[in-house]
């Protein structure tokens, strides 16, 4: 965790007086809480795990954009891309490739998770001025969250609270903006939030020099040099309605966007065209059953849809496949899951707080065609298995258990059973020992499971495709004092048959060789005086197949991140934010050399304003105009090799410009 952001820090800074802002600043250390770990709420220094919470309005502070960019503050954290424009997220070496969904991810508290491929890229989208604070466990959730809660668990919780417009620009990318509007009446216990975005841009694009094309001698087919194709439109909505103990909550997602680097490495044209669109909509209804003083329970029923679109997407060139005419694909899909679950909280004494959960859901596959209008012969339309559907029952049992006041022992088991991925069981055993004030020791032991999205069950090397499980061991220790904190965790994963896309014969999905990641994060914050706070944290991991010896690709060894925050007068801040990514390994079947690291230095400057009134941001991102390339995945066609010889670069230096009005 960033520290400091992972604690909700607020630049309080109405005072001159530094006992003041130090005895502020070890509050809100203490006041963090998170039921992302347990479901019941707790300071975020005691939770099982580890724990990360990014403050919304910290995040602008320093300069971050969107969901994604404000991940790569979490130690063990990286950032990928997919050729076509899908965000990936790295959690200490895991999740690099094409469907990776390796992290749960959550809008609210709801999965976003598609099973298509097990990722959310709508959500990772979201602009930071939507946000409130995003909850991040780091390691396995499966015991509490089941499903692709595999190597690390994501809840962005939306604002809700407040009144506001703002305006946004980002140079050669996105401009749009959003508002937050709430309304409560407490004597009815009434209360509702509305919560609106949209951003468009074409996007400059990145000048690329060459692609797929050069290296086996087509370079005359190719559009390369050329720009990628980075034009985007997004819109998001938040809608939370409660009364009393009901809730319901609605969220609408849009998130389009251009081609990039082309399906198979072949640069599109720049024609700006929104080549995949991708929809996400949920419903929850949610009732608090208080039963007595010590028994709550509670019941939810959800409903998310997801679609995901191509129009257009650009396959090949002219000439390459047909005589005189690119080749473009349309594609359609669409899933939707039902959830019905329930939850009993039981705290018969002060010693023990116990957890009974249950759940049954079940997701449809209700379109999964494609159209290729240019190709010249006929193909079948479907390009997944028609009729395709899971039915997932589970069944969860925790008991947290208060040995005096400073240990606290937490058991949990969860019981998966899958339609068609057979039933697994995801154990947690956990120990939390405060010491005193200022020490805190913690331990951990949990598995974790993945199982087959319906992309790899259908492109799938072998017949059969078993799930994937992850057993962590964690040990933490936390020393904090009025003005620093000091935090250090210790970790081994073992990864039992990783599901991965076939590095060497790149023919479909099969159960990799088995892996083990040792690492450990550092994490520092410290406050000079009341104008001034430093906050970093350091990461390594070994990330490496048992067997053969040889690395996991996509992830670095090392990763970085230093932030000064200076506040030289009472409304003004300045941030200044390095982060460092090490080494990247490539694929064991790609001799080129790894990707060599990179340093990033952003800055920012806030105006913070009054409680109503005006506020605002501008910063540059990349201020040296760092070359930053992400891994290139290898494709293939034809037997072809096909990748880009320069890899992913992305845009260089840039300025934006965030301007907003509080009522």
């Amino acid at each position: 965790m960033v520290l400091g952001v992972f604690v909700c820090a607020t630049w309080a800074g109405e005072s001159s007086d530094s006992d003041r802002q130090e005895l502020e600043d070890l509050m809100s250390l203490l006041e963090a809480e998170t039921e992302l770990a347990t479901r019941t709420g707790m300071n975020a220094d005691f939770v099982p795990g580890i724990a990360t919470i990014l403050s919304g309005d910290d995040l602008q502070v320093r300069g971050i954009r969107t969901v994604w960019e404000a991940l790569s503050l979490v130690p063990g954290m990286s950032l990928g891309l997919e050729m076509t424009g899908e965000r990936q997220i790295l959690s200490r070496g895991v999740g690099y490739g094409y469907a990776s969904g390796n992290i749960k991810i959550m809008l609210d508290g709801v999965s976003m998770n598609s099973t298509l491929l097990a990722t959310a890229n709508a959500v990772l989208g979201i602009p930071v001025e939507q946000v409130e604070r995003i909850e991040v466990i780091r390691g396995p959730g499966s015991s509490i969250y089941g499903e692709y809660a595999y190597a690390g668990v994501v809840n962005v919780i939306t604002r809700k609270q407040g009144r506001r417009l703002y305006a946004r620009a980002d140079e050669a990318a996105q401009a749009g903006g959003g508002m937050i509007w709430s309304w409560s009446d407490p004597g009815r216990e009434l209360s509702f939030s509305l919560n609106l975005t949209g951003l468009e841009g074409d996007g400059e694009g990145v000048l690329v020099e060459e692609d797929a094309l050069y290296p086996i001698g087509q370079a005359g087919l190719s559009n390369a040099p050329g720009r990628t194709n980075e034009a985007r439109r997004y819109k998001g909505m938040f809608a939370d309605f409660a009364w009393r103990d009901t809730h319901v909550d609605l969220k609408l997602l849009q998130d389009d966007y251009g081609d990039l680097y082309g399906i198979n490495h072949f640069l599109p044209p720049s024609d700006h065209r929104l080549a995949s669109q991708t929809y996400a909509v949920s419903l929850r209804v949610e009732q608090d059953i208080p039963l007595s003083r010590e028994l709550m329970a509670n019941a939810r029923l959800e409903l998310f849809d997801h679609q995901r679109d191509r129009d257009q997407l650009y396959v090949f060139p002219a000439s390459y496949l047909l005589d005189d005419a690119p080749v473009y694909m349309s594609q359609d899909y669409r899933e939707r899951r039902y959830l019905a679950g329930g939850e009993l909280h039981w705290s018969p004494e002060g010693r023990h707080r116990w957890l009974l959960g249950v759940e049954a859901s079940q997701v449809e596959v209700e379109q999964a065609t494609w159209d290729w209008p240019d190709l010249g012969f006929e193909i079948p339309s479907h390009w997944l298995t028609a009729n395709i559907e899971r039915d997932i029952w589970s069944v969860l049992v925790q008991d947290e258990i208060r040995l005096g006041e400073q240990v606290t022992l937490t058991g949990t088991l969860r019981y998966d059973d899958y339609s068609d991925a057979g039933d697994m069981l995801s154990p947690r055993l956990a120990a939390v020992w405060r010491m005193d004030h200022e020490h805190v020791l913690k331990a951990q032991y949990a598995r974790a499971f993945r199982p087959p999205t319906f992309y790899e069950l259908e492109y799938a090397l072998d017949a059969s495709l078993d799930p994937s499980e992850i057993a962590t061991y964690e040990l933490g220790y936390i020393f904090t004092r009025p003005s620093w904190a000091l935090r250090l965790t210790l970790f081994q994963s073992d990864l039992d048959s990783p599901i991965s896309f076939d590095e060497v014969s790149l023919g479909g999905y099969i159960n990799a060789e088995d892996a083990r990641l040792r690492g450990v994060e550092l994490e520092y914050e410290h406050r000079l005086g009341a104008q001034l706070k430093i906050e970093a944290n350091l990461s390594y991991v070994d990330a490496t197949r048992r067997e053969s010896k040889t690395h996991l690709s996509g992830g670095a060894d090392l990763l970085g991140n230093l932030a000064l925050l200076w506040q030289p007068r009472e409304r003004w801040l300045g941030a200044l934010q390095l982060r460092y990514v090490g080494e990247r390994y490539r694929v064991d079947s790609d001799e080129r050399s790894n990707l060599s690291d990179y340093t990033l230095i952003d800055l920012t400057l806030t105006y913070r304003g009054r409680a109503s009134g005006l506020y605002g941001s501008a910063g540059i991102k990349n201020l040296f105009g760092q070359e930053v390339r992400y891994l290139a995945q290898r494709t293939e066609f034809g037997g072809v090799d096909l990748v880009y010889p320069q890899d992913y670069l992305r845009p260089g230096r840039r300025w934006w410009l965030t301007l907003g009005y509080r009522f």
